[in-house]
């Protein structure tokens, strides 16, 4: 190697070696260590990404303390900050973690964490399609400031005006965001740079691809994000006094039947047949209550649209829990969960008839 090659070389090698210490300044960790979340990297990006969790933490509602002022006075090339008062308990307990089976995914994370969900498992598009709209959540306006804990949802770009979920996340500033990447039992929920999450669904960084909502400006990016804020479901009952104590007693048990599903899929356990007869009787009772709904007068005191929105949630959800157990009894082989998965997608058919029956009787 000639002496000019080798300056050039010795020059590009240098140049990488203070590339990547840049990058390495740049990029932070976030691990567990003895039941806490520490932030380790440079401070001044820590310092940025603990208030951005402080406000988070703030704005579900957690009754944590978690303070910047405590952090203010942190100064060196790198810090390891205590954050495990700063986020949700669910982000405290499952970050890094996985689940036994395949199912949880993106949609469903950013759905339990807006509390429109209750458990984790497999949430299918349709189901966050529909709840990305009035009247729990609301599309952010393009420019409109995002707040820590808005929804992101991405979407492929399937011609004019048509889109497809892709992924969903829960967005909590620029640099980092809440995500489980897949429904593999092999990805984990975590705590990531933004970043990784718009490499991975190969969202572009070009004008259009990363903005609050998805135009015209989008059509070119194959992959786009666009931006929601949501209310509770818990929330949304409480508003409505209207709704049946039919319908609220199916949500209560739609409720304690996927945090029964949750449970035995974080541990590994067979569902047992007694959670797998309140799903089915849960979704039964609920369509013999339609069925008659008619002659209900607490019914039709009801409004189209809520009338609309929570049945239409309860059956996807009863969809959604149906592909869950089909999940679980591949990976179990279970002649037992695999019938009640058949007869929960079953139920959840004969829901969808029987509210477009009431909806034609309605008109």
């Amino acid at each position: 190697m000639s002496k000019e090659a080798a300056d050039k070389f010795g020059m590009r090698s240098i140049f990488g070696v203070v590339f990547l210490f840049l990058m390495q300044a740049q990029a932070f960790e976030i691990s567990k260590q003895s039941g806490k979340l520490i932030l380790s990297g440079a401070c001044e990006e820590g310092k940025s990404i603990y208030s951005s969790l402080a406000r988070w933490s703030t704005n579900a509602k957690t009754g944590k303390t978690c303070d910047p002022a405590a952090v203010a006075g942190e100064s060196g090339g790198s810090c390891n900050l205590d954050i495990t008062d700063c986020v949700p308990e669910h982000v405290v307990k499952y970050h890094g973690a996985t689940p036994e089976v395949d199912g949880p995914n993106c949609w469903n994370l950013s759905l339990v964490m807006s509390k429109i969900l209750p458990a984790m498992r497999y949430s299918t598009p349709e189901e966050m399609n529909f709840y990305m709209r009035p009247p729990l959540c609301r599309a952010l306006k393009d420019g409109e400031k995002k707040e820590p804990g808005d929804v992101g949802a991405i979407r492929q770009i399937a011609g004019v005006a048509k889109t497809t979920e892709y992924h969903g996340f829960i967005y909590i500033d620029e640099k980092i965001a809440y995500s489980k990447n897949g429904f593999s039992s092999m990805a984990p929920y975590e705590l990531q740079t933004l970043d990784k999450v718009y490499r991975t669904y190969e969202v572009p960084d070009k004008p259009g691809c990363r903005q609050n909502v998805i135009n015209s400006k989008s059509s070119q990016c194959g992959q786009a994000v666009a931006f929601y804020r949501c209310d509770s479901m818990e929330s949304y009952l409480q508003k409505n006094q209207n709704v049946p104590d039919q319908v609220r007693e199916s949500f209560k048990n739609m409720d304690a039947a996927e945090n029964c599903v949750q449970e035995a899929m974080f541990k590994g356990d067979a569902l047992s047949a007694e959670a797998r007869k309140n799903l089915r009787d849960t979704g039964v009772a609920l369509v013999e209550y339609l069925q008659d709904a008619k002659n209900k007068p607490e019914v039709a005191k009801m409004k189209s649209e809520e009338r609309d929105f929570l049945l239409g949630s309860l059956q996807l959800r009863l969809a959604a829990l149906g592909e869950q157990l089909q999940f679980v009894a591949m990976e179990r082989q279970d002649r037992d969960t695999f019938k009640t998965a058949g007869e929960l997608k079953y139920v959840a058919e004969m829901l969808q008839a029987s509210a477009k029956q009431l909806r034609k009787g309605a008109r």
